[in-house]
């Protein structure tokens, strides 16, 4: 490749880089009603959705409380799982090492020398293409038990919004640009 050639590449890449697409993002605000009474029904509204958001938050602890007996079965099934998986990795890593290291005889250059030719140099290395298995901790394992069992999510938020409407409040979508922004003219 010339050097006019790698300069043209450059700018071009350099070029489209700098064509980047804006990201927005879109936030809502909640605009209260005007008058005494629909302030009231909004209060009222808090309030509901305080209690909810309480009795969530309630049920979730009890939950999380009840899976925690379950926690050091699941990490000693976890912890055996590893051991297999990793006895696995071990095995493969071994194959594909030895593949690495043989394979140099029917690479391009040995083709056609006689199978006792031996080349200290048997080539690059290349990284397994399979990922080592991860250890599990009790950590993660309480938090898998407890996003497959416990609810976190009780709607709140969606009732609030009904009841804030009902009141006469009003909900304002704003999109606005965070990354890449195109200037302002």
């Amino acid at each position: 490749m010339s050097f006019s050639n790698l300069l043209a590449a450059l700018l071009l890449l350099a070029g489209v880089s700098g064509c980047a697409t804006p990201r927005y993002q879109t936030t809502f605000r909640l605009i209260p009603p005007p008058d005494a009474a629909g302030r009231a029904c909004v209060e009222r509204c808090d309030a509901t959705q305080a209690a909810c958001q309480t009795t969530c938050k309630t049920r979730y602890e009890a939950c999380a409380k009840a899976v925690a007996p379950q926690v050091e079965a699941r990490y000693g099934e976890a912890l055996e799982q590893y051991a297999l998986e990793l006895k696995r990795y071990a095995s493969a890593l071994r194959r594909y090492e030895i593949r690495l290291h043989f394979d140099w005889m029917h690479s391009y250059p040995y083709r056609h020398y006689p199978p006792y030719w031996w080349d200290p140099w048997p080539g690059p290395y290349f990284p397994p293409p399979f990922a080592e298995p991860v250890m599990p901790t009790r950590e993660s394992v309480r938090a898998e038990l407890e996003k497959k069992q416990c609810e976190d999510d009780c709607g709140c938020l969606p009732a609030y919004d009904s009841c804030f409407l009902g009141c006469g409040g009003q909900r304002v979508s704003e999109t606005v640009c965070v990354e890449n922004c195109p200037s302002a003219k």
